[in-house]
């Protein structure tokens, strides 16, 4: 088993993978049993490869992204890991929004499981809300009608 700092090394080095033109971390530090799930997405992503895909299809909407690791926590063998992304939403459609050029910031938190010196699950949180809030968007509250 992998020590804590080989843990929280690995974890540093995957979430990199979310920046554009960083996508082959991918590549280096993937299990071929890669599951990845956030709480928006309807299903995991299994794989490398869709996981890759997914990166792409991100990185076509903001081609500047860049993760800001703000901390790193191990134990045993997960990492949870604290961050912000930045990057400019320029081109296709989001949530109905056309892209025209806004800079958003984004925090969310990951946990990564690791075994062996790969990760074998990515699982995370996002804060879409104020994603579609700095997109335009103003939804509603639940409990207004």
């Amino acid at each position: 088993m992998s020590s804590s700092f080989d843990i929280e090394e690995i974890a540093r080095r995957f979430i990199q993978a979310w920046n554009a033109g960083e996508r082959h971390v991918v590549d280096e530090y993937a299990s071929p049993d890669l599951i990845v799930s956030y709480t928006h997405y309807p299903e995991p992503y299994q794989g490398p490869a869709a996981f890759k895909e997914m990166l792409a299809k991100t990185h076509h909407f903001f081609p500047d992204l860049r993760v800001e690791i703000r901390n790193v926590v191990a134990d045993g063998n997960k990492a949870f890991v604290r961050w912000t992304y930045r990057g400019t939403f320029q081109n296709g459609e989001m949530f109905g929004v056309s892209a025209s050029g806004q800079t958003v910031e984004v925090t969310g938190m990951t946990i990564y499981e690791i075994e062996d010196g790969v990760v074998q699950r990515e699982e995370g949180v996002v804060d879409n809300l104020a994603l579609m809030q700095q997109l335009g968007l103003s939804p509603g509250r639940p409990d207004s009608e």
